[in-house]
């Protein structure tokens, strides 16, 4: 069987069981990873069938989008908006996060680059499922904007902790390349700065170009050839491609008026690769890896709960809006869905000694997550008093 069917019949199984578990109430990424999980099992060698390359694709192009849509949401006037200590609330819980799940695998006798990418994807949370039960209960009060706010940007700080951990991983010994700390720091400062050049000059570029362009059609080309030539000028200069996405996404909603339209015409061409990617994710976790696993599992699982509480009680605390919203603040920041899947096959394309344990670790522990999360925010939200109980 080819690659083209293969990819075909991943996609459409993944729709109908996106479809099946919203009716659950459930994110449709879940029903994504499920299908990829079956399939998986049924027929083993579907990865060998997909070619590298065809995930490299996948993966360099969804998160690419991704990115670029996460920064569009940096606009400098929605940032001055945010309530007092959301940033810090933000920072501090993912790089706890990050920090956690770090020592446990190293605890574990795991390698320092698995940890590091493994703690970034961890800090990653599920906005959609957030927003969803905030209207769905209708609540109101200082935790429930506190938490819109910190999941609004929250996207944009585990890229950031991503693309960083992943220069550091493939400069480490245990990585692809060994380097001296001092090349080691050299390859981050060249990720991120390069990244941020490449994401400038682009944007100003684009933010000139696009007001020649005429049609809906021609917007949606121009837009996403603009994400591709970033995530490919970024690759060819060996920066990171989801910093620059990223920083081009900013530098076009504070530059370009009425910029809300170019990210309405990179939507419209996603959906397809997103769900090419989720249901890739759910295909690289092997039941027998994580059997193999479970306590690096339940440790990453434990970590991550951990260091979300504790970081965004400790900057709560720092902010002086410490009490109920620090204790129930990274209870209610537990969720995870799309962005930690992509995260994990992008992983596996950088480092793909590390994938299949990866994606048997990030995969379960989003199903866990998903169960668990929704609750602990009603619950949270339930104590605050903030949940319309009418």
């Amino acid at each position: 069987m080819n690659s083209v069917l293969a990819i075909s019949l991943l996609m459409l199984s993944g729709v109908m069981a996106g479809r099946v578990v919203v009716g659950w109430g459930v994110s449709s990424v879940v029903g994504y990873l499920l299908a990829g999980i079956a399939i998986g099992q049924i027929w083993p060698g579907i990865v060998g069938v997909i070619t590298p390359a065809g995930i490299a694709f996948a993966s360099n192009v969804g998160l690419a989008l991704i990115a670029f849509v996460v920064g569009g949401e940096l606009e400098v006037d929605n940032l001055r908006s945010l309530p007092r200590g959301v940033i810090g609330i933000a920072c501090m819980q993912a790089i706890g996060c990050l920090a956690a799940v770090v020592s446990a695998c190293v605890w574990l006798g795991q390698p320092l680059s698995f940890g590091l990418v493994l703690g970034s994807i961890a800090a990653a949370t599920a906005p959609s499922t957030t927003i969803m039960i905030t209207r769905n209960y209708r609540t109101e009060g200082p935790l429930t904007r506190a938490l819109l706010s910190v999941v609004a940007i929250d996207d944009a700080v585990c890229l950031l902790l991503y693309a960083i951990s992943i220069a550091v991983a493939r400069a480490l010994p245990d990585g692809i390349a060994s380097q001296s700390p001092s090349g080691v720091f050299g390859v981050f400062l060249w990720e991120l700065f390069g990244a941020v050049v490449v994401g400038v000059v682009v944007g100003i570029a684009m933010g000139f170009f696009i007001k020649y362009v005429r049609g809906a059609d021609e917007l949606v080309v121009v837009v996403v050839s603009s994400v591709l030539l970033t995530a490919g000028l970024s690759s060819r200069m060996y920066v990171s491609p989801m910093i620059s996405c990223l920083v081009l996404g900013a530098t076009i909603s504070n530059m370009v008026v009425g910029s809300r339209r170019l990210f309405a015409s990179a939507d419209r061409f996603s959906p397809p690769i997103y769900v090419m990617l989720f249901c890739l994710a759910g295909v690289g976790c092997s039941f027998n890896a994580l059997l193999g696993s479970l306590g690096l599992f339940a440790a990453y699982a434990v970590a991550r709960a951990l260091g979300k509480v504790v970081g965004a009680g400790a900057a709560s605390g720092l902010a002086g809006i410490g009490g109920r919203m620090g204790r129930y603040m990274g209870l209610s920041l537990l969720p995870q869905a799309g962005l930690a899947t992509g995260l994990t096959v992008a992983a596996g394309v950088a480092l793909p000694g590390h994938y299949r344990m990866l994606a048997s670790i990030v995969v379960p522990g989003v199903l866990l997550f998903e169960a668990v999360g929704p609750p602990l925010i009603v619950m949270s939200l339930r104590a605050t008093g903030e949940i319309n109980t009418e």
